[in-house]
């Protein structure tokens, strides 16, 4: 099956492929849809944009020559909670044959993520999975007359236990509970794997999910995705849901010193350069690991920061180069950089004191910062200047502060790779 072939990261990472190029479309697409139905009609239906905003924009497409500009609209917003399910259903056959032009913008698709339709399968396969609320209040009603007394018992005390809260479960830092255990869950150390120390309690202690569990009392039952909870919810739910990513299996045991990633200091499933021996998440690096590449070599063996006298051509002019490979190869290194120091320096020494707080600042630095690695890897910046210029607005904006990634140390580093004296 599709789902089977794609895991988790490898999706994310098609997905921010496919929002950048969904962003330089949004005018040809707001060109193409001429009528109003179905097109509102799907975004509705499928719940990307609220009744609401379909009613108004509905009104607002009945007025002469507004369209473009409501389509615009309505796809800005929808660019918020991109996902490729988005573009399973742009791309759906009823679509296509209302918008036929549509089939130029779905070609230029295919040349940026070649897979694309292996992908979009992938997305409409785990939403026919997940159970919609007519399905659930069917099989509610079903099992009435089925259940015992003792199994109605056992749900009652069950929803006691676990009464639904309401958390925001987009924030990067989550409250967990499992048994006795009150923790904190980083959404993007479990991401590295289910082995890597991702919840930390109060009093500052690190946990695994499984270490976690054990420490709540579920020492038996090895099954942390049901036994660790978030808001009342169990944790499988979240991942089956989308609010949490699969972490991939790591079948091995990680010994008394365990190996951990060069870029975040972690454990977890990790591969290592066949040149300096080092070792690295499959996309902590960049670009992002090939699991099936034997004797692959990392960024930082390929590339070599010169030595000595610095090159001729100035900051203004290496700024204004087009980004071709080795433009590239040399943003890559500086991004990694930047990686190690937020990730080793910075984020795994915040103090105890607000550290929720800062942590969350830290992790919203590193959440923009994978934006622009994403850019970079799909290939939007068309300069080296694209990427300075959204370094800069990091680095200026005062929510990011706190991780210490200033203007002056980011061009201090930018002159250090690109060799500028």
């Amino acid at each position: 099956m599709a789902s089977e072939s794609t895991d988790l990261s490898t999706r994310m990472s098609a997905e921010n492929v496919a929002l950048c190029h969904f962003k330089k479309q949004k005018v040809a697409i707001s060109n193409i849809i001429i009528t109003s139905f179905p097109f509102l009609e799907l975004l509705r239906d499928h719940g990307f944009i609220n009744n609401e905003m379909y009613e108004k924009s509905k009104k607002s497409f009945e007025k002469k020559d507004s369209q473009k500009e409501v389509i615009y609209h309505v796809l800005s917003e929808v660019e918020k909670k991109f996902n490729l399910s988005l573009l399973k259903e742009l791309f759906s056959k009823d679509i296509m044959e209302a918008y036929p032009d549509l089939k130029d913008i779905y070609e230029t698709f295919k040349k940026v993520i070649p897979n694309i339709e292996l992908f979009l399968r992938s997305a409409g396969e785990e939403n026919e999975k997940r159970p919609d609320t007519k399905q659930s209040l069917e099989k509610g009603t079903g099992d009435i007359g089925n259940n015992s007394k003792t199994e109605k018992a056992k749900k009652r005390k069950r929803t006691t236990m676990h009464k639904e809260e309401t958390v925001n479960f987009t924030a990067e830092i989550l409250p967990v509970t499992c048994g006795k255990m009150e923790g904190m869950l980083i959404k993007r150390k479990l991401q590295r794997g289910a082995t890597v120390k991702c919840i930390r309690t109060e009093d500052g202690k690190w946990f695994t999910p499984m270490e976690f569990e054990v420490e709540g009392g579920y020492e038996k039952a090895s099954n942390w995705k049901s036994t660790v909870y978030c808001g009342g919810r169990a944790l499988k739910r979240l991942i089956e849901s989308g609010y949490l990513p699969q972490p991939p299996h790591d079948r091995k045991r990680k010994p008394e010193n365990a190996v951990k990633c060069k870029i975040c200091g972690d454990e977890g499933k990790l591969f290592k350069c066949s040149f300096c021996l080092s070792f690295f998440h499959e996309y902590c690096h960049i670009p992002p690991v090939d699991p099936e590449s034997k004797d692959w070599i990392c960024t930082f063996c390929k590339i070599q920061v010169p030595s000595g006298n610095p090159q001729h051509a100035s900051y203004a002019e290496i700024i204004a180069r087009r980004m071709g490979p080795k433009e590239k190869s040399k943003c890559v290194f500086l991004l990694l950089k930047l990686y190690c120091h937020l990730e080793k320096n910075i984020f795994q020494n915040i103090p105890d004191e607000h550290y929720v707080q800062k942590a969350s600042q830290c992790l919203e630095t590193l959440r923009k910062l994978d934006e622009i690695k994403n850019k970079l890897n799909g290939g939007c910046f068309t300069k080296v200047n694209g990427l300075v210029v959204d370094m800069k607005k990091i680095c200026q904006d005062s929510k990011h502060n706190d991780s210490v990634l200033t203007e002056e140390e980011f061009e201090k580093n930018f002159k250090e790779v690109f060799s500028i004296q």
